[in-house]
């Protein structure tokens, strides 16, 4: 029997061989223009590297992790802090589409959840999704996130002083 090994790592828009790596997985899966649109709706098609960072990762207080499977990135989530109200937005969450709705990204936004948690300065955790994301919205619903508004994307949040202990 093949067990497959999960891992997780952080990586970094401000290092060069991340931002290789980064760009070479992207592109590949950015090369649907609606894939694209899903993850990030403020991105033209086709994907550049150089316009995603500028335009997402250009401030001070983000991390991005990616979920490895035996060694092979298929999954990607970024989260900004916002230290004055305690609270951390995530963003940009893909997995590859071979490995969808298979519990990755529920894993990938567990793992963020409990780095929050042990921090212990944050209590709560906002997302935004394209209306047309029914997947993804299932998801974050299924982690207990909460719809707050629904207007040209839904914003849901979730209290994480609620999960922890």
């Amino acid at each position: 029997m093949n067990i497959q090994k999960v891992s997780f790592i952080e990586v970094s828009y401000h290092n060069n061989d991340d931002i290789r790596i980064l760009n070479a997985i992207l592109s590949n899966w950015f090369s649907n223009p609606k894939i694209l649109h899903f993850t990030a709706p403020n991105h033209q098609y086709p994907f550049k590297i150089s316009k995603w960072i500028s335009l997402s990762y250009a401030d001070q207080g983000i991390s991005t992790f990616c979920l490895k499977l035996d060694n092979w990135i298929i999954g990607h989530i970024s989260m900004k802090l916002n230290i004055e109200e305690n609270s951390a937005h995530l963003f940009h969450l893909i997995i590859d589409e071979k490995y969808r709705k298979k519990g990755y990204g529920k894993s990938l936004v567990k793992y963020v959840e409990q780095k929050l948690i042990d921090r212990g300065e944050f209590n709560r955790l906002s997302l935004n999704c394209v209306k047309k994301n029914q997947s993804a919205r299932a998801l974050y619903q299924s982690l207990g996130f909460s719809i707050v508004k629904e207007k040209k994307y839904i914003k849901m949040v979730k209290d994480l002083k609620m999960i922890e202990g």
